[in-house]
């Protein structure tokens, strides 16, 4: 999750293998590659902020086999897509599959605060494992709402004065926690950070392009010299 390999474009597809034992090997290869295929067109449709096209490319790639509770981006899509149920249902397929998984606890949140508000929201978050990343465990127990102030002061110093991954997921996650709160003024002065950092913009993290459509997709313009 978050800032490991598994976000970054390069590396996202390419260790999944598709299954099945009742099919022959070259049906079983050309089906993983249509799905790797669809994901890869999926992604690169999000980045463009066609949203509903990625949508349809990562549905398509769970017909030929792609794993469908791996299909995270999907999850992302839908939440930008506004279909907040689908979006929900598909990150905590994805937690049940890996169930450290941080970020898609705080995303199946994320769009259950929009369907149930926030505070019903954080009290259903899923519990999951420890994340390996500082940062991110104090993301987590933000929305948790386990010491808010203090996790909330601890992010706000990584976004101004930290560096890398950091200072972007900080950022980004104020800004996602900020409009899960309606507080649309917070939510759109840390996107614009997260996108403005040197991580945002030069990382090839498929998050930072979020971020960016997110810019787009709200009409919040685009980075800021920091």
């Amino acid at each position: 999750a978050g800032g490991s390999p598994r976000r970054m474009v390069a590396a996202m597809i390419g260790g999944f293998l598709l299954a099945d034992a009742t099919a022959p090997a070259a049906t079983t290869v050309a089906a993983a590659e249509d799905g790797r295929t669809l994901v890869m067109g999926g992604m690169k449709a999000f980045q463009e902020a066609r949203v509903d096209d990625s949508i349809k490319m990562f549905d398509q790639a769970a017909e030929v086999g792609y794993p469908r509770a791996l299909l995270w981006q999907r999850g992302l899509s839908l939440y930008y897509a506004d279909r907040f149920k689908d979006g929900a249902v598909q990150f905590r397929k994805d937690v049940e599959m890996n169930p450290s998984d941080t970020e898609e606890s705080i995303w199946a949140m994320l769009c259950e605060a929009r369907l149930d508000g926030f505070d019903a929201a954080r009290k259903n978050m899923l519990v999951v494992g420890r994340d390996s990343r500082p940062v991110m465990r104090t993301v987590y127990s933000l929305f948790r709402g386990e010491d808010e102030a203090a996790s909330m002061a601890a992010l706000e110093k990584s976004a101004t004065a930290g560096r890398g991954s950091d200072e972007f997921y900080a950022a980004m996650y104020l800004g996602l926690f900020a409009e899960a709160k309606s507080q649309e003024a917070e939510a759109k002065r840390w996107m614009q950070r997260a996108v403005s950092s040197a991580y945002g913009k030069g990382s090839g993290d498929y998050m930072a392009a979020l971020a960016r459509v997110h810019l787009q997709l709200r009409g919040w313009g685009g980075a800021k010299e920091l």
